[in-house]
């Protein structure tokens, strides 16, 4: 049953692919960020899972199941970081690049700074952390796949490739954002159907008894710190920081430029507030905290105890062990779902990066449009063996992919980014400093641990960060008056005319 439902996922893909590619203008503009034309309705199914991944429904309850509730402060990190990109970096970013016709934000702050250099170090610290979380999607499905049927994991990642190959190479963003839509509710409906189901069948006087057997076997997973004591006070406000820096996520911030108009950045913040933050994050929080934990530790249970990387299968596993077999097929629908449904904005991000802000920005400033398409398309594949690879390797955690890795190379270009876009006496030198010493800190830091004084990887880096990234534009000379006009005097002016 499951392989007929991957057959016929990956026909229903191609066949949307195809659409995409023929509805689509043979243009660079169309094809990196569909025409500057995606509504409401997409954008919010296009930004929502995007960030809503395999990590959503593996990594993060496999956190909670592990060390109780306390971890929750990354997701309310994350909606907050999400709040403040749409409603204060998002729309002149959006505006300076639709004046400017600029068609990645890394082309647009290296304008900002009038340093290509600046620009190939961004590109090149943001590849070395979106390329292991695109990885961190395929491997979700290959470790799936090995939990429902005992393929290896190789088939999962496998299959999940061709899949993105399809989306990004015929579509490219435009039909990203729209199979969003699509794999967005099939995600939606796989995560809370299972949920209710389990309850269900295990638990049948609903979340209390779920509570009760966590209470007589684990309490200590009801609260924070945890059975390991890893959520203190002190802990989880770094984790909540850590969450907030999901302003910095580039396949999120491309997200903003492919923007119909100006309207979408009144209502995105509160969509992200109510119904990502307040309802769907909800069911892998009540998975992660509640179900699976006591599922785990209940009398008779199918499921017993697992930690490490091993935890990463819980969910799957509860629902293999106890959902009828169609249900699990469909579940399954919904992990890849998650997993497409963000590698493929990640991929599309990763391609533009290296189509247009290597390759053109660096060798070929004059290309013509087919050119840079051709050239995107390229990347897509170098980008995907390259994920696959890592995806084999399979060195960490799911949830170390994002939070370990990712988010703290993501970081490292907030201060560029935040201040080139709201902060007029931000200089090309303090950019420089910044993102060079705090990118160096972060592999040093990698490489050995106690210089990051037992923080998260994304604390004392981007303090650093930030403090060179200040104190020199203040002792540097202001960018010309040419610059500052257009990045906020044209920008203000264009925001303020009536839609």
């Amino acid at each position: 049953m499951i392989v007929v439902a991957l057959a016929g996922f990956g026909v229903v893909i191609l066949l949307m692919a195809v659409y995409g590619y023929k509805v689509s203008a043979k243009t660079a503009e169309d094809y990196m960020l569909a025409g500057r034309g995606i509504g409401i309705a997409v954008m919010f199914f296009f930004a929502l899972f995007a960030i809503s991944s395999v990590w959503t429904f593996y990594a993060y309850p496999s956190i909670l199941y592990q060390h109780g509730p306390g971890f929750v402060y990354f997701i309310w990190g994350c909606v907050v970081g999400f709040v403040i990109l749409y409603m204060f970096i998002g729309p002149r970013l959006w505006a300076v690049c639709r004046l400017n016709r600029f068609l990645s934000p890394i082309e647009a702050i290296a304008a900002r700074y009038e340093s290509p250099g600046l620009r190939i170090i961004v590109a090149i610290v943001l590849l070395g952390s979106i390329i292991p979380y695109i990885a961190d999607q395929s491997l979700g499905v290959g470790l799936g796949l090995k939990a429902m049927l005992g393929f290896p994991p190789v088939v999962g990642i496998a299959y999940i490739s061709l899949l993105l190959i399809l989306i990004v190479m015929l579509g490219g963003m435009r039909i990203t954002a729209w199979v969003n839509v699509l794999l967005g509710l099939i995600y939606a409906f796989a995560f809370l159907g299972s949920l209710v189901f389990v309850i269900a069948k295990v638990f049948p006087g609903g979340l209390s008894g779920a509570v009760t057997v966590l209470k007589a076997n684990q309490p200590a997973l009801l609260t924070t710190p945890g059975p390991a004591g890893l959520f203190r006070p002190v802990v989880t406000s770094i984790v909540f920081l850590v969450g907030a820096l999901a302003f910095t996520w580039p396949h999120i911030v491309i997200s903003t430029m492919t923007a119909q108009d100006k309207t979408i950045f009144k209502w995105m913040p509160a969509l992200a507030l109510i119904v990502a933050g307040m309802l769907f994050y909800t069911i892998p929080f009540i998975w992660g905290s509640l179900v699976a934990p006591a599922v785990s530790h209940m009398p008779g249970t199918l499921v017993p105890p697992v930690s490490g990387k091993e935890a990463d299968k819980i969910v799957q596993m509860i629902i293999s062990a106890y959902l009828p077999s169609w249900f699990s097929a469909f579940v399954f629908m919904g992990v890849i779902a998650a997993a497409v449904s963000t590698a493929a904005v990640q991929l599309m991000t990763a391609s533009i990066v290296v189509g247009r802000d290597v390759v053109h920005g660096l060798f070929f400033p004059q290309s013509s449009d087919q050119f840079l398409i051709r050239t995107t398309k390229v990347s897509v594949i170098a980008i995907l063996l390259l994920s696959m690879g890592i995806a084999f390797w399979y060195p960490v955690e799911l949830a170390q992919y994002l939070v370990g890795i990712a988010i703290p190379g993501f970081a490292q270009w907030a201060p560029c980014l935040v201040g080139g876009i709201l902060w007029k006496r931000a200089t090309k030198e303090g950019a420089l400093s910044g993102i060079v010493v705090g990118s160096a800190y972060l592999i040093v830091g990698f490489i050995y641990r106690p210089v990051l004084f037992g923080l998260h990887p994304a604390v004392p880096t981007l303090f650093v960060n930030v403090t060179l990234f200040i104190v020199v534009s203040l002792l540097t000379s202001a960018s010309r008056d040419t610059v500052i006009r257009m990045f906020f005097d044209e920008v203000e002016d264009f925001l303020s005319k009536k839609a």
